[in-house]
């Protein structure tokens, strides 16, 4: 068989972890290529990186278009699967040509396709993908709107090689974790934490203003803008908490947190919704309706180590039994477009 996957292969991804499930999944005598484009993003200038990603223009586009183009059509193989990850640069009139080469062309996203990572080429391209497969419960009406020919949805997921436990619960050294993107909500909910004495491990971007003005605060231990593979993992499991908070500039009902915090033995607390409700009980996760909830179940678990920790080993033991892993779901996904 001949399987070609393009999409963004660097340490950490999650695109990388994908690609290593089609490896495992395929026979050893299975001929893979990749198309590693994060190659092809990073050797591009960064004003020309920042105009590519905003406005789909430019040599950073046309680059990823010419190198796919041009490493198919060096020899004549027709791929038995070629899977895509978030085609947003990829024009239409490449997608014609990989589906002309491809018995089978799958395009996978995890991010919104729609209402956040917009691509005017995506949107013509939908059509003539075989199968496109996507995470957003929100942004399914949008795919048929595009004529999209078959459409998977699936959850987030974690990786069971890397998202484990660390830490035993009474080695544990920080009250809560939150690794994310900064909004201004977000910011209160861990402003009042902090000043309520609850320590806290964060990291993500855009938060340098509020790691600056809390600088004497010793309940924040700020690990910087990014934190991955093994080291993330290592940090949520050094918390007894942590935040999977949903973001509010989207609808979105889970993220890969959702499964991550638990898998790596520390208790998840999130919103409950018609997407966590399905996934976890109460005696899993720890659930709120509202953000103004948060302090005080934290306060109140903090006060109770027998429970949390019993609620971190019901949570880990779920997402291990459950469909949740990156493997399991790949292998589902593989064995519906290839018809297995």
């Amino acid at each position: 068989m001949n399987i070609l996957f393009i999409g963004q292969c660097n340490l950490g991804s999650t695109s990388r972890m994908r690609y290593e499930n089609i490896q495992n999944y395929f026979s050893a005598d299975a001929n893979i290529f990749l198309i590693d484009t994060s190659e092809l993003i990073n050797n591009i200038p960064r004003v020309h990186r920042s105009i590519g990603w905003r406005f789909k223009i430019g040599p950073l586009v046309k680059n990823i278009n010419k190198v796919i183009c041009s490493k198919i059509e060096s020899n004549e193989i027709i791929f038995d699967l070629i899977w895509v990850e978030k085609g947003v640069f990829i024009y239409p009139s490449t997608v014609s040509f990989l589906k002309s080469r491809a018995n089978v062309l799958v395009h996978f996203t995890p991010d919104p396709a729609f209402l956040y990572h917009k691509s005017r080429f995506f949107n013509k391209s939908i059509s003539n993908y075989d199968h496109c497969i996507t995470t957003k419960s929100f942004e399914l009406q949008e795919y048929n709107n595009f004529k999209c020919k078959n459409l998977i949805l699936c959850t987030q997921g974690f990786d069971e090689q890397i998202h484990k436990s660390y830490y035993n619960f009474n080695e544990k050294i920080y009250d809560v974790c939150f690794i994310g993107h900064h909004e201004k909500n977000r910011e209160t909910i861990l402003q009042s934490l902090i000043d309520n004495n609850i320590s806290i491990l964060l990291a993500g971007i855009k938060w340098k203003k509020f790691v600056f003005n809390n600088r004497r605060n010793k309940n924040l231990h700020y690990l910087g803008h990014s934190v991955v593979g093994e080291n993330y993992a290592k940090a949520i499991s050094s918390s007894k908490i942590s935040l999977g908070l949903l973001s509010k500039w989207i609808p979105e009902k889970h993220t890969t947190r959702t499964f991550e915090i638990p898998a790596c033995g520390t208790a998840l607390l999130t919103e409950y919704n018609e997407e966590t409700a399905t996934f976890f009980n109460s005696n899993e996760v720890l659930f709120y309706a509202n953000e103004n909830q948060i302090i005080s179940i934290i306060q109140d678990q903090l006060k109770n180590s027998t429970s949390l920790s019993e609620i971190s080993n019901y949570g880990q033991i779920k997402v291990f039994n459950g469909n949740y892993s990156h493997s399991k779901i790949m292998n589902s996904l593989l064995d519906q477009v290839m018809k297995k």
